[in-house]
């Protein structure tokens, strides 16, 4: 009896690895004829093996399921996910010393040397890696863990994105700037954490208590990163200048507007120290979000929505030194639309500036009329949705300078009110978060 059962389990056990070798045969059936698996029993046995011995206890990111087809690898993981890995991605993302540095982080492997018809000759994985044999000889191995992350699925796709940044809230005249205290965002970075989501997310927050020196913006960007420089030096005193060479730093009524589109890469997020305010009437600040009032604008207007998003318009600045640590000349010229979109027409950037939007248009005459039709439109929406206050000396207002605008009301010439602005880079700012969320164990880099 004992034996009849052992040759029962003993032909069972054969029967089993029959249909595992006839899974793997049918899976490359599809590959190129010169590239055919050819699995064996034992080859079969050895990979079931694999997976049964493997000491990991199974997780979301485990390999449950690995399958060959013509374009790629099939992967089914433990959250139960499925995505195919194509071949072309998986050896042009070979992690060997030979294809990448895992000390600088980067691929050694160029893209002169990949093949994009490249194929498997063989596979093998087991819950925890997958093994590939490439038709050009070159072995691979790919953790599952970094295989899940990278995922071609809706999941993983867009964890990446909110990982680059996050997604932006419009908001309109109701909205309500959220504060935060200047010297413990400077002390606590998870005070600093929630004021860079704020800025990715809103696009505007108030500093409170900010110290009564001119130098108090540069000095909280370089806490959080670097200074945007720009012609004008480190930082702006944003006073009734002689002789002054931007209509910003005169006692006249600003209208709203986007700092300095008369660079290529305008700066990212804009700190507007009020060293001291004006007493009496006028010195009022007057912001609105762009976003919103783009969005207002596709939705409603979608003919003016696409003159502002395909036209392009001249920003030219051109001007002399009024201190030391000012370019002694500069002159600029950057030319892009309005409204500027991606490739997934979303909107990334406002460019609006009254004050130095060229008098250079580069249309037809007859689409003149309409372009300004169209600006003007986009004006009125962007003052409709606009929040009026003043702040008060020792407040620093910080915007997203390629989304939200800002502008004030005129005041008296004789006037003590001194504004300080300062500028930082997007690229900074979100590489400062991501590097806070990592340290507090938010975020995972694999």
């Amino acid at each position: 009896m004992a034996s009849r059962r052992s040759a029962r389990t003993l032909l069972s056990g054969l029967n089993s690895l029959r249909n595992v070798a006839a899974n793997h045969v049918r899976a490359s059936t599809t590959l190129r004829p010169t590239n055919l698996r050819r699995f064996s029993l034992a080859a079969a046995a050895r990979q079931q093996q694999a997976m049964a011995e493997s000491s990991a206890p199974l997780t979301e990111n485990s390999i449950v399921e690995a399958t060959t087809a013509k374009e790629g690898i099939t992967l089914k993981f433990g959250d139960l996910t499925t995505t195919e890995m194509p071949y072309v991605w998986l050896r042009d993302n070979c992690r060997c010393p030979d294809c990448y540095s895992p000390e600088a982080l980067g691929r050694k492997f160029l893209l002169t040397d990949l093949q994009v018809d490249v194929q498997a000759t063989k596979m093998e994985s087991n819950a925890e890696m997958v093994r590939v044999e490439w038709d050009d000889g070159h072995v691979s191995e790919y953790p599952s863990e970094w295989l899940h992350a990278r995922a071609f699925t809706p999941t993983a796709r867009a964890k990446r994105r909110n990982t680059y940044a996050y997604k932006r809230e419009p908001w309109g005249a109701d909205h309500r700037l959220k504060e935060f205290d200047y010297e413990t965002m400077k002390k606590d970075d998870k005070v600093l954490l929630e004021w860079l989501v704020t800025m990715e997310t809103q696009g505007s927050a108030m500093l409170k208590n900010v110290p009564d020196k001119e130098t108090a913006g540069p000095e909280m960007i370089e806490h959080i990163a670097f200074v945007k420089q720009s012609h004008y030096g480190p930082r702006s005193p944003v006073i009734n200048r002689p002789n002054t060479n931007n209509v910003a730093f005169t006692n006249a009524k600003l209208g709203m507007h986007n700092d300095l589109p008369q660079y290529e890469q305008m700066p990212g997020i804009i700190f507007i120290h009020c060293v001291e305010q004006h007493v009496g009437t006028g010195g009022e600040s007057v912001i609105t979000d762009g976003l919103f009032g783009a969005e207002y604008l596709r939705r409603n207007h979608p003919q003016a929505f696409e003159i502002l998003t395909s036209t392009d318009s001249y920003f030219w600045d051109k001007g002399h030194a009024n201190y030391s640590w000012e370019m002694d000349e500069f002159y600029k010229i950057a030319r892009f639309p309005i409204i500027t979109l991606d490739s997934q027409k979303e909107v990334v950037r406002i460019a609006v500036n009254n004050a130095i939007r060229d008098s250079y248009i580069d249309l037809p005459a007859e689409k003149v009329k309409h372009f300004y039709s169209a600006m003007k439109l986009f004006n009125d929406i962007l003052y409709d949705n606009s929040l009026v206050f003043k702040m008060d000396s020792g407040d620093m207002m910080t915007l997203d300078n390629v989304r939200c605008l800002h502008g004030r009301e005129g005041y008296e010439a004789f006037s003590g009110r001194h504004i300080e602005s300062s500028y930082l880079d997007w690229d900074e700012a979100r590489c400062r978060r991501r590097r806070i969320q990592e340290k507090l164990g938010l975020l995972k880099t694999i």
